[in-house]
């Protein structure tokens, strides 16, 4: 197993850190660009004035045992339907701000569905993979979450890049990151520190707000490593850290059984598994 110091480690991570606090790129894009300007204040009208705005009056003035339904908040029924119907719209939102100069159209709306199916399935289980790790493992549950978190944030943040710019399929931006780790653990720290603790609807909000920025700052990021495999040998010493670690072992468990389940629901289906075939590569695909 390669490995390296983890004096490099810290490194990479703190590299991650700062180009994770990169505003002035971020300014410099809102203030030149009239098509990110126009997409961020549609963001803002979508996701802080409407969602957040309806969720704070539902818990500040509905959220008595009074105002329940069926055993359930009106709060949950109203905020969770209200939560993916602003992911749907955001999905048309986001890629503006990975490369506002690039429009991309589909001609098969089978095709959009089942990619939109598929990314709720792979967040989903990103989704579960932290929870377990919290409510499962004792004492460091919630260390070991947090990490994985950060993580994942990284790989929102830089999904759009990989998909629009590099064509990478899932498998790639998914190896890639766990080659990158201790880089994707800095840069993910801001954005989880600000809503890893909130509720999963404030949480929901939140995250909506601010990951416009964090597309932006990824689109100039640069991830190091730089050609992990070339630049690192076998180490014998004791502290050194592996140069990938195997965050996505269970996500990628997980995915093959749902996407197995799929195949076989469609054997058949000549439509399906063309659909298949043409989206297989880039599933996954926020929303």
């Amino acid at each position: 197993m390669l490995k390296i110091s983890p004096v490099q480690h810290v490194n990479y991570f703190l590299k991650g850190l700062r180009q994770a606090f990169n505003w002035p790129h971020v300014v410099t894009v809102i203030s030149t660009s009239k098509v990110i300007q126009k997409t961020l204040l549609k963001s803002l009208a979508l996701n802080g004035i409407a969602y957040l705005g309806i969720l704070i009056i539902l818990e500040t003035f509905y959220n008595t045992p009074d105002h329940h339904l069926f055993g359930y908040s009106y709060t949950d029924l109203t905020g969770y339907p209200l939560y993916l119907i602003c992911l749907v719209v955001n999905s048309k939102l986001y890629s503006k701000f990975a490369n506002p100069q690039q429009q991309q159209f589909s001609n098969d709306d089978h095709v959009d569905l089942l990619s939109s199916i598929n990314t709720i399935i792979l967040y989903s289980n990103f989704a579960l993979c932290v929870t377990l790790m919290r409510n499962l493992l004792p004492v460091i549950g919630s260390f070991v979450s947090f990490y994985m978190y950060c993580i994942i944030m990284s790989y929102y943040c830089f999904e759009y890049k990989w998909i629009n710019s590099q064509d990478w399929a899932i498998e790639q931006r998914m190896s890639y990151t766990e080659e990158h780790w201790a880089y994707f653990f800095g840069f993910g720290l801001p954005a989880t520190s600000i809503i890893f603790f909130l509720s999963t609807l404030r949480a929901g909000g939140v995250f909506a707000l601010i990951y416009p920025c964090y597309i932006m700052m990824a689109s100039a990021a640069t991830p190091e490593p730089v050609g992990t495999t070339k630049t690192t040998t076998n180490s014998n010493e004791l502290f050194d850290l592996p140069t990938k670690m195997p965050i996505f072992f269970l996500v990628r468990l997980m995915n093959n059984g749902i996407t197995f389940a799929v195949r076989k629901l469609l054997v058949g289906s000549k439509r399906g598994e063309m659909i298949l075939e043409n989206k297989k590569d880039h599933l996954g695909k926020l929303v």
